[in-house]
């Protein structure tokens, strides 16, 4: 029996079916459980030595009819679709930096039946994870990379966003953190920091900066974060 026929029957179990009836041929559990597993298929990279991360954090926008319609269920739905997007990952050998979330979006200009998926890596800065994470950063040979807590975070070229919002590729849960607070830009084997006139600004060393070509070893903080980056194994 495959994920998503574990999701199904595991759905009928609660509630009395009431997540079935709750969207009443409309939206479908399922559908939104298949389109969770695309989405961590396309946003996947390889890290090294075979292994693979995937976005940890997922929004699903649905129209205001259809957020209605569930609203009852919102924890309870939210937990199955977390489970079953852990449960996919571990049987692909995918791996997260952080605990999987499940969020609903209500979008006004979205229509009965239709929906959205978007995706991001979110560090989880209490170090507690219910998912497999990427191992020591000797997996990931000379490829550049940011290190949370010892866990490895890797960079996509050419720009990879530090923010709070949900447009970051890597997403800071900190009020002291600017919704697009820093960009890293990867270009020619070099990474080269920006701040962008976040609130709060970005230190390397403790020194405040705008701009500045990284070196391996340097300490980035954002808020209360630090980031030490790294280029060799």
């Amino acid at each position: 029996m495959g994920v998503l026929q574990r999701f199904e029957r595991r759905l009928e179990g609660l509630v009395e079916g009431a997540f079935a009836r709750a969207f009443g041929g409309v939206v479908q559990p399922v559908e939104v459980a298949a389109a969770l597993q695309r989405e961590a298929a396309d946003k996947k990279a390889i890290v090294g030595q075979g292994r693979v991360l995937v976005p940890n954090a997922y929004v699903v926008e649905l129209g205001s009819s259809d957020a209605e319609r569930l609203r009852e269920y919102d924890a309870e739905l939210r937990k199955e679709l977390a489970d079953m997007v852990l449960e996919h990952a571990q049987e692909q050998g995918w791996s997260f930096v952080g605990p999987v979330t499940i969020a609903f979006e209500d979008i006004d200009d979205l229509a009965t039946g239709v929906f959205r998926v978007r995706s991001s890596v979110v560090a989880d800065a209490t170090g507690a994870h219910r998912s497999p994470v990427v191992p020591a950063q000797a997996a990931f040979g000379g490829a550049p990379r940011l290190e949370m807590g010892g866990r490895p975070i890797p960079l996509t070229p050419p720009v990879f966003v530090l923010g709070r919002g949900a447009d970051a590729d890597l997403r800071l849960p900190d009020t002291g953190v600017s919704r697009r607070h820093a960009e890293l830009h990867l270009q020619d084997g070099a990474v080269t920091l920006v701040d962008l006139s976040s609130t709060n600004g970005t230190t390397v060393n403790g020194q405040r900066l705008e701009r500045v070509q990284l070196s391996d070893g340097d300490r980035i903080g954002i808020g209360t974060t630090v980031l030490v980056y790294r280029q060799g194994a």
